[in-house]
């Protein structure tokens, strides 16, 4: 009897279901659900909040008790003040934060790469750019999600306590949000760009925390030995913290606009880069 060729099934629509970067995200946000790292984090962070409302809160009360007046000369020398006060809402964005993200993106791209992942996303209608676009948007959304309520809530508060005349300003969210954002692409880009070139998860927080320790001691023996403070640029934590202050105004913030600019754009841009080579089709395979 004549042998047939087996019939091949339909090829799929493509067009049907959700994109492939909103799957990834789904499954990096269920991953990090199932893995329960927020306990830790999330009462030291919410720590930090309550310190931060009540703060307003107390402030309230010195400006308005007469019972705590002698107290207010003492309190403003040493609580900080007007700009300076705004851009500390946001100081979470330190090495607590640096952690958290070393310790969520470190396994980003590392733990597919351990376990031989990404060539069966490949096979799917994954594209390179779709799973970079997803792990990027990930190690994003994740500190901003944390510092989003540190500058929301204490506005809040402020507002309802003493309206347009409280201890934050009115115009807080519109400076602070932008400042969130790049301080918050920017540790996602490092993240993601350091897992990338780990083998393991473990490997690749030990990347994140190597990266940033490192290029601020780098950015602070230069600036030790040259006196050039536009150096600074190079340090993650120094950015991170300095974003907030220039969009705020601080006088003296620790980086300045054009180093600021300059060493955001080098380091989103390098660890970008990284990121994309390490996760083409060519290096999905061990």
């Amino acid at each position: 009897m004549p042998i047939y060729a087996p019939t091949l099934p339909p090829a799929p629509d493509l067009g049907h279901g959700h994109p492939p970067v909103l799957v990834l995200l789904r499954f990096d946000f269920a991953r990090l659900w199932r893995q329960k790292i927020g306990r830790f984090f999330g009462f030291a962070f919410l720590m930090l909040l309550i310190w931060k409302v009540a703060r307003i809160y107390v402030d309230h009360l010195l400006q308005t008790n007469q019972a705590f007046k002698s107290m207010q000369d003492f309190a403003k020398t040493i609580l900080t003040q007007g700009a300076d006060f705004q851009a500390d809402l946001l100081n979470p964005a330190s090495y607590l934060l640096w952690f958290l993200v070393a310790l969520v993106g470190g396994g980003l791209v590392a733990r597919d790469t351990l376990y031989r992942v990404r060539p069966l996303m490949y096979a799917h209608p994954v594209a390179p750019r779709d799973y970079l676009l997803a792990k990027l948007s990930f190690a994003s959304a994740l500190p901003f999600a944390i510092l989003l309520p540190f500058a929301l809530l204490p506005w809040l508060m402020s507002l309802l306590l003493a309206g347009t005349n409280g201890p934050v300003w009115v115009t807080a969210p519109l400076r602070l949000l932008p400042a969130m954002a790049i301080s918050s692409v920017l540790m996602g880009s490092l993240a993601v760009g350091a897992s990338s070139m780990a083998a393991t998860p473990r490997a690749g927080i030990g990347w994140v925390l190597g990266l940033v320790l490192g290029a601020g001691t780098l950015a602070s023996m230069i600036h030790g030995l040259t006196g050039i403070r536009a150096i600074d640029g190079l340090n993650p934590v120094m950015l991170a913290e300095a974003w907030p202050q220039l969009f705020v105004g601080v006088a003296r913030p620790l980086v300045g606009w054009v180093p600021a600019l300059l060493g955001t754009a080098f380091h989103i841009g390098l660890w970008t880069f990284v990121a994309a080579r390490r996760t083409q089709p060519s290096e999905a395979v061990i």
